[in-house]
């Protein structure tokens, strides 16, 4: 009895302790073996990069959004060889840990290196500028309040203090709208060159109308393109949609679903409204294409792709009273301007748009002119090589 009372009582002391322990050595090797793995694939990509020694290496690359597509369409249409940092295969795992390992790399050959957005892109340019490499940086948009419900959060203020600082020091520095150009050398002392944001015209042509009606079938539709997202304004649009109960309206947009825009924005959603939620860039060009008019309700932009694109496609195109916004559809001449918080104008200007033939008829050749990728690339390319600063 009392063996068994003794046996009893180590089982209960010694054997949690034993499994504990088993646990935490199991989980560190876990670990150990997952930053091998992680160290490995950087080592093959930088390997990667010392063998092929491209022009140019541009980031930080991100898993979606506009930023994404102006590097890797930078990628397709420069005559250079352009490299993003960090490569798609490594996305997921590019944190602090590969962050630092990355800032050790040298790109023996390069042309140039070009940073947008994170600050660990742009310090890792910095060290290498010091080191003779030519530096651009493009400013696409900073943080405003409008950015957040209450506050900008932490990384975003600290995004904010790289843009306006570091970035500041490299050699050549590029915004993708006049206002923002403007903005920047009134209210930062930083001067910039304009380049604008590019349109991939071949992507937006092969957008197929068929392809988003056969899911949601004839009727003619408002669209709406926006991640959820405090300055992209995705309540106003829903607002509109209760205001035209008359008018099919559809959303798309990374992290939009009913629930959300329910308990997040507190807005109910009329019948005359459909949320698709996420969309590839291929799927929201068979979008664009199928849609009757694209509105806008964003608070701020640098300068909105969507809206080229939709200008590609010869789409009426409806936008509130917005530097970005404005500067997009050239000050309304390919466009409609509503005024923000005054829903009955923004109506009217929803409704006006769906029943204008004019203003859609020059938009396309506008953005052939002004916003291709084949008219940007090649002015890139030339800040790439070391001239073209007077652009």
């Amino acid at each position: 009895m009392l063996k068994r009372l003794v046996r009893s009582t180590l089982r209960g002391t010694l054997v949690p302790g034993i499994r504990a322990r088993a646990t935490e050595v199991w989980t560190r090797g876990r670990q150990a073996a997952e930053r091998q793995r992680k160290t490995k694939a950087l080592d093959l990509w930088l390997a990667r990069l010392g063998a092929q020694r491209p022009d140019v290496i541009i980031g930080a690359n991100l898993a979606w959004g506009g930023v994404r597509q102006h590097i890797h369409a930078l990628r397709n249409y420069s005559a250079l060889r352009l490299e993003p940092a960090p490569p798609d295969e490594l996305l997921e795992d590019f944190g602090p840990e590969l962050q630092s390992l990355f800032a050790q790399f040298v790109p023996l050959g390069a042309r140039a290196i070009h940073s947008h957005v994170f600050p660990w892109f742009i310090q890792w340019c910095r060290q290498r500028q010091s080191a003779g490499l030519r530096w651009l940086h493009t400013y696409h948009l900073n943080y405003f309040p409008e950015h957040a419900r209450t506050e900008l959060q932490p990384w975003q203020r600290a995004i904010n203090a790289a843009l306006l600082g570091e970035a500041r020091l490299a050699d050549v520095r590029i915004s993708v709208s006049r206002w923002q150009r403007e903005f920047l050398a009134r209210t930062h002392q930083i001067e910039t060159i304009y380049l604008p944001n590019g349109v991939d015209v071949a992507e937006c042509d092969r957008g197929q109308a068929s392809r988003f009606r056969s899911r949601f079938g004839d009727r003619p539709f408002l669209l709406y393109v926006g991640r959820n997202d405090p300055v992209k304004n995705p309540a106003d649009f829903v607002r509109l949609a209760q205001r035209l109960p008359g008018q099919a309206c559809v959303m798309i947009g990374h992290g939009l679903s009913p629930e959300i825009l329910r308990t997040e924005w507190l807005v109910q959603l009329p019948d005359n409204l459909e949320v698709r939620g996420d969309a590839t860039h291929g799927e929201v060009q068979d979008a664009l294409a199928a849609c009757a008019a694209l509105v806008v309700t964003s608070k701020r932009e640098g300068l909105p792709t969507l809206v080229l694109e939709a200008m590609t496609h010869g789409k009426p195109i409806v936008v509130p009273d917005e530097a970005g916004c404005r500067e997009a559809i050239h000050d309304g001449e390919f466009g409609f301007i509503y005024q923000p918080d005054q829903l009955d104008h923004f109506a009217e200007q929803s409704q006006a748009a769906l029943a204008d033939k004019q203003k859609p008829r020059g938009a396309r050749d506008r953005v052939l002119s002004h916003y291709d990728w084949r008219v940007v690339a090649p002015q890139l390319d030339q800040l790439y090589r070391g001239g073209g600063e007077g652009l």
